[in-house]
């Protein structure tokens, strides 16, 4: 009898217990960390040089840059956005009289959740064409993501 009371007093005690925790503080799962900000990230970035037949031997370097929302909720508003592209070194025997300056842009419309645009550079080649030419390309300059890419020329 006093094994079964025990037993009684055991359970008793133990479903006092269940019952009295709040509910969904028990085993239930985290809530999603709330997005600060969107996620913006370089994607592909790709050259090629146009000719034009207008005037002889002008050429011109452009060049594709894929940028994306990683956010899954927050939208980047209009202007919010700054692309930066920056030449660092140019090789070849041409590259004494050739100057390419730093140029940047903004994403003038808002860039949804999930999704990405394209921004476009580009600049006018000389008659003697670099053998090679390495651009830097930032978001958002300081704190934003770099990268580097160098293009080959023909």
């Amino acid at each position: 009898m006093a094994r079964r009371i025990k037993k009684i007093a055991i359970c008793f005690t133990l479903l006092m217990i269940l019952w009295i925790q709040p509910m969904g503080a028990g085993f239930c799962q985290s809530a999603a960390p709330e997005e600060k900000g969107p996620n913006i990230k370089l994607g592909k970035i790709d050259f090629s040089v146009r000719e034009f037949q207008s005037s002889p031997s002008s050429k011109m370097l452009e060049i594709r840059v894929e940028v994306f929302n990683m956010s899954r909720q927050v939208t980047a508003p209009p202007n919010s956005i700054r692309l930066v592209m920056v030449p660092k070194e140019i090789e070849g025997s041409s590259a004494a009289g050739f100057e390419a300056a730093q140029e940047e842009t903004p994403l003038t419309v808002p860039l949804p959740p999930s999704s990405g645009r394209i921004l476009i550079f580009g600049f006018s080649l000389p008659e003697k064409v670099p053998q090679a030419i390495t651009f830097e390309f930032q978001i958002n300059p300081p704190e934003g993501e770099k990268k580097t890419v160098k293009w080959q020329g023909s």
